[in-house]
């Protein structure tokens, strides 16, 4: 090295020597002394180094000697990748010889390009995103060679190594040994196992024991004291080929304890220790000592053959037997062998093992140990290790309740599978997770790039990437990023949040763990950690609303990110929303009528709204046309009522609901109506409990004296009996117990399908209070019933408003064309018919809005504002004809109806299974094509609107005229040629110019509404036709045909999608179309003023004034929820993942197999040529043979 470095020498040398030539990387000295302190020299190498504790130590063993050539490069790759692998997943020590040679070199050049990336990485974020990495993102690079000064000096007394060896530029620090390579060899073993002795004293501040570290085999049970200490930093050596001074390393790390590990397949001592250690275990105890050992002698000298010629075979077979004999321990096993392959890129994988089985039980049973085995686990991220090797251990679940560890995992990123390991073992989300934790997750986690983005995008000015986030993140902001995502407010509350997490709940244990799975969802959505996102939704209570609900913020967050992103994200929303459609198939397909119920909850999380509310607020089209939530719709569609006779009669089914409703007698042999009705043998005020069909919220059957029909009775009233918490179950011990017989007969009946007796519990008690039983009776309906029933079916509303629609517009439309002085009476018709339909909209508008109800506020206020200047201006224009002339009043009238008639294409045709999906193709020619069309067409037809009219009509004087004509040959040439311009006509020629006198007359003809033709006009009218006609024209009538191909399926989906708006709008309507609806109105009106006066009570005002449909709904919104419910939903999930895993396994099958069957290939490639070869040598001894056999003979024949 150029640059002088004073040496930092230990152990009583300071002087300045040669070491600071052979590199600028800090180093220490050990000195050529045999009583040297190895424990001092590794304590002041760890002092003046200044490295973090290290996760993991890899000590190489090769050889100094000689290094061969790989038999597979791919193998030395794949070596390589594992240990750059290791070195980015955790705190790693790489420890070789340090010089620029062998496998030191491989090391080295495997670290250079690891640096060179990091630095072009930094480079990169520096320039593109203006900030570096978080700190602590990537661990540091410790490559630390312990290097035999005697090698660089050239002293080695081996006859391949005369030339002195150099450092490896790449390694960062160095420890340099004096003396003779032999001895050096013993000496830097010893070394690596002070390194880490002294590691733990130093930067651990674990207590130092007297140093006796054995440098032979006597090491005794000051051994076993030290390994107590330093076992915690796993230390695991690596024999890479290596020659004979190699076996004296691995020999002092088998005295050490420390575990080796071989590679079989790199050649020299390597291959040799490996087929060693397999034959002794394959023979096993028994008199096989000899023949092993001669067997073992033949291998050795076929590899190192100079081992013969200086007698040290027998030295080197003896050294074998002395480590296979180390490495057999009765608890613990110091001795692996690999084979060299690729899967040495997951170097972690096979080191791991290697550590575990290296200790005894008594240590790995130490719960310190585990929790620290499963850290490592999870930095290498080596989940089936850690389930195999750790977890197995950890009997008293320590580990998955460690929340120290669950906060690692959610923070690092692709830890998904451990995460699933902590849900799995019931760690208490909401005993992990307040508004503290919450912050320190969003400040501390990974890859905060993305958010900090969605946050300078929806909040500019006040986020940046490198500052702290405040408290109010979660406190404030956090609510309002939701809310603008997802239209949710005041999704997440973080006083709940905390007071859950010290026990203060404001519902129970099981709320509070839902509320915290709700905020750790978020958390990962924001974080855009979709894996992460999918492996929680394993564990919701609810997982088809946090699906929807996931779906709808990764929706959102498609509209404040990069256009990069933006197709990404849309896919994962599409992702969730196909696993929300996928759980609610396989619950439809187990029980349609838990499917209904859920479709029928409000959840209080998502703010009281039901799963298709959610769908249709986050425009999840597809989840809207899913059968189950079809048949909801149609349900609520049909409103209770069904029309009698088969579909293919003579009279449609809608002909028959019109009639029935109109002339009313019909009703009694045409519709059908569901007449179950329950009696009371007891007053109570539960009756709002029972629905329309009979049954409680949850749709159980109330049979007379059943106890399945009682109990659930009992919790729709008083709540869940095994709930003795609650403040609405402060009631006696007897109740209680009366509660738990009747839910031991539930369970009972549940399971056998027959009663059962009762717990029998030996409590004296109270007689139970009566219970309150429904009696199920037939009982015809009244006939003002059905006929309210009928007119407030949703169905019937389309059909009604719809027929009083047509006449309205029947009557406009004779208004419109009878002659303006003869139609007085028909206008204010029209006026008033108008007028009730802008109050009706108008109030149900009003209605829709303050319910909640999808419908588009700016929209109906458009709509009412727009009639309502037109009903203005028409009154005035007709009472005031003189202001303006009649044609404008009439031309006002004729617009007004075309309104009107365009109005119902969009209010009534949607409904229809086939017009409703044509309306969306038409509105996606006109919207997207058509405009598209134009915007192209729009050049081309202004330019020829000024061209043509100045060469064809070049006297034409300047005026409205000019523009007027010039407008109409441009535009309306899209639909007709205006052939007949360019034809010759007599009246023109009569006026035809010969003599051009005037120089200011252009054109032909004295006329100059005659056209000037010529070839100019000729040419540009030719053009002009050819742009229009043949190729604009046709390229929108392609655009036409490739969009109704396009949004064949998408067509169907939005039909689906926008029913349940069409829907829930007839539904929310009043039974009366207008101009009826007044007396509806006059109704309620009278209903709140006797409400206002109290003669009547609020309940039932809303009975009386809310449309039946809407009550339909809410009761059917009251589900009763319950713990199995939970459990099934959850059960349900899990079993929905557990088929995904299968079908991606069996999908992945093929690949395997090719895989499989391309190894099984080359290795027949392998060996084909191998027996080629083989062939090749038995030939030539078959010649050698025959040769000899023929000396012998003519030697033979000569003798004679």
């Amino acid at each position: 090295m150029e640059s002088e470095v004073t040496p930092n020498a230990a152990g009583g040398s300071s002087s300045r020597d040669r070491s600071s030539t052979w590199t600028s990387k800090p180093f220490v000295v050990v000195p050529n002394d045999d009583a040297v302190n190895l424990p001092e020299i590794a304590a002041a190498a760890v002092k003046q180094f200044a490295l973090s504790s290290p996760d993991i130590i890899l000590t190489f063993v090769s050889g100094t000697r000689a290094f061969g050539t790989w038999k597979n490069e791919d193998h030395r790759a794949a070596l390589q990748k594992g240990i750059i692998k290791i070195i980015n997943a955790c705190e790693t020590w790489i420890l070789d010889a340090g010089l620029d040679y062998g496998l030191s070199r491989m090391i080295g050049n495997a670290v250079r390009d690891e640096q060179r990336y990091r630095k072009s990485r930094k480079e990169y974020e520096m320039f593109a995103k203006g900030h570096q990495q978080q700190p602590h993102s990537r661990h540091s690079v410790v490559l630390m060679g312990i290097t035999a000064t005697a090698l660089l000096e050239g002293k080695s007394d081996q006859p391949l190594q005369q030339d002195p060896l150099g450092t490896d530029p790449s390694h960062t620090h160095f420890i340099f040994v004096n003396g003779p390579v032999e001895a050096v060899a013993t000496r830097q073993a010893n070394l690596a196992v002070e390194l880490v002795h002294q590691t733990m004293h130093v930067l651990q501040k674990i207590p130092n024991s007297p140093s006796n570290a054995p440098s032979s085999a006597a090491a005794g049970e000051n051994v076993s004291e030290k390994l107590a200490q330093h076992e915690q930093i796993p230390l695991v050596a690596m024999l890479v080929q290596g020659d004979e001074t190699a076996l004296d390393m691995v020999e002092i790390y088998l005295k050490h304890g420390v575990p080796v590990l071989v590679v079989k397949g790199t050649g020299l001592m390597a291959d040799v220790l490996a087929f060693a250690f397999e034959e002794c275990k394959e023979l096993g105890p028994g008199p096989h000592l000899e023949k092993f050992r001669l067997d073992m002698t033949k291998h050795i000298g076929r590899i190192f053959p100079a081992s013969v010629a200086d007698g040290s075979l027998e030295n080197l077979c003896e050294k074998l037997l002395k480590c296979i004999g180390l490495a057999k321990q009765p608890d613990k096993e110091l001795m692996s062998v690999i084979a060299s392959s690729e899967y040495l890129s997951d170097l972690d994988s096979i080191v791991l093992p290697v550590i575990f089985a290296a200790r005894s039980p008594s240590l790995n049973a130490l719960p310190q140990q585990i929790s620290k085995d499963f850290l490592l686990t999870m930095k290498l991220n080596r989940p089936n290790l850690a389930r195999a090797n750790v977890l197995r251990r950890d009997y008293d679940g320590v580990v998955l309740a460690n929340n120290e560890l669950f906060e690692k995992a959610l923070l690092w990123l692709g830890r998904e599978s451990f995460v699933e390991e902590f849900m799995e073992g019931d760690i208490a989300v909401h005993k992990f997770l307040n508004h503290s934790s919450l912050l320190r997750l969003f400040r501390l986690a990974d890859n905060r790039d993305f958010f900090v983005a969605l946050l300078e995008d929806i909040f500019p000015g006040r986020f940046s990437q490198n500052e702290s986030f405040e408290e109010s993140l979660v406190t404030v902001d956090l609510n309002l990023i939701i809310q603008q995502l997802t239209t949710l407010p005041k999704f997440l509350s973080m006083h709940e949040l905390s007071s859950n997490y010290f026990g203060l709940y404001a519902h129970d244990a099981f709320v509070a763990e839902r509320k915290a799975m709700n905020a750790l969802m978020v958390w990962a959505v924001l974080m855009n950690r979709f894996s992460l996102a999918e492996t929680l939704l394993k564990f919701c209570e609810d997982p088809i609303p946090m699906a929807l609900f996931v779906s709808a913020m990764f929706r959102g967050l498609s509209g404040h990110c990069d256009a990069s992103l933006t197709t990404k994200l849309h896919e994962q929303s599409r992702n969730f929303s196909m696993k929300a459609i996928d759980i609610l198939d396989m619950s439809y397909r187990e029980s349609s009528e838990r499917t209904f119920d859920l479709l029928n909850q409000k959840f209080a999380d998502f703010n009281n709204k039901t799963p298709i509310k959610m769908a249709y607020e986050s425009e999840n089209k597809f989840f809207l046309a899913h059968e189950s939530c079809q048949i909801w719709l149609t349900r609520l569609w049909e409103g209770g009522i069904k029309v009698y006779g088969p579909t293919d009669s003579l009279i449609p089914s809608e002909a028959k609901l019109i009639i029935s409703a109109l002339l009313l007698f019909p009703i009694n042999f045409w519709i059908q109506f569901d007449s179950k009705e329950f009696l009371k043998h007891q007053e109570a005020d539960n009756a709002a409990d029972i629905n329309e069909n009979g049954s409680l919220h949850n749709d159980v059957p109330l049979e007379q004296d059943d106890p399945v029909g009682l109990l659930l009775r009992n919790i729709s009233r008083h709540g869940d009996p095994m709930d003795l918490s609650s403040p609405k179950n402060n009631e006696t011990s007897e109740a209680t117990l009366q509660k738990l017989e009747d839910l031991s007969l539930l369970e009972s009946r549940l399971v056998s399908g027959k009663p059962t007796e009762p717990l029998s519990l030996n409590v004296p008690r109270k007689r139970a209070p009566p219970v309150i039983r429904y009696h199920r009776r037939r009982k015809a309906l009244p006939f003002w019933r059905k006929v309210y029933y009928l007119w407030s079916a949703p169905r019937t509303k389309f059909w009604m408003f719809q027929l009083f629609y047509w006449v309205y517009l029947a009557i406009f439309s004779i208004a419109v064309i009878l002659p303006s002085c003869n139609k007085t009476h028909l206008d204010a018709v029209i006026f008033i018919w108008t007028a009730f339909g802008v109050i009706e909209l108008g109030l149900r508008t009003a209605y829709q809005a303050r319910h909640d109800f999808p419908v588009s506020i700016r929209r109906r206020v458009i709509e009412i504002v727009v009639t309502i200047v037109f009903v203005l201006a028409a009154v005035i224009l007709r009472r005031y004809s003189g202001l303006v002339r009649p044609l404008y009043t009439r031309a006002l009238f004729a617009t007004g109806l075309l309104y009107m008639y365009y109005r119902m294409i969009s209010v009534f045709f949607p409904m229809n299974p086939d017009l409703g999906p044509t309306l969306y193709r038409i509105k996606r020619m006109i919207l997207v094509d058509f405009v598209s069309f134009v915007r192209l067409a729009f050049p081309f037809i202004l330019a020829n609107l000024f061209v043509l009219q100045a060469v064809m009509y070049p006297d034409v004087p300047f005026g409205v005229e000019t523009w007027r004509q010039g407008f109409h040959r441009a535009f309306f040439t899209l639909f007709t040629a205006f052939i007949q311009e360019i034809d010759y006509t007599p009246r023109c020629e009569a006026t035809r110019i010969f003599n051009h006198s005037d120089t200011c007359w252009t054109g032909d003809y004295a006329d100059h509404t005659c056209p000037t033709l010529g070839v100019i006009s000729y040419v540009l009218n030719i053009q002009y036709w050819i742009i229009m006609r043949l190729i604009l024209m046709v390229l929108l009538s392609a655009l036409f045909a490739a969009t109704m191909i396009k949004v064949k399926e998408d067509a169907e989906y939005i039909f689906k999608y926008q029913r349940y708006s069409t829907v829930l709008d007839f539904a929310s309507r009043s039974a009366l179309p207008p101009p009826l609806s007044v007396v509806g109105y006059l109704f309620d009106w009278i209903v709140a003023c006797c409400a206002r006066t109290k003669r009547i009570d609020p309940g039932h005002r809303k009975q009386l004034t809310q449309p039946r449909s809407i009550k339909l709904i809410d009761r059917r919104s009251a589900v009763i929820r319950s713990n199995e419910s939970y459990s099934y939903w959850m059960g349900l999930t899990k079993e929905y993942y557990r088929k995904k895993a299968e079908e991606e396994r069996e999908r992945k099958v093929p690949a395997e197999q090719l895989k499989k069957i391309n190894a099984l290939s080359a290795e027949q490639s392998t060996l084909r040529g191998e027996l080629a070869v083989l062939g090749e040598k038995l030939k030539q001894l078959e010649g050698t043979c025959t040769t000899l056999l023929d000396f012998e003979k003519a030697r033979f024949s000569a003798a004679e």
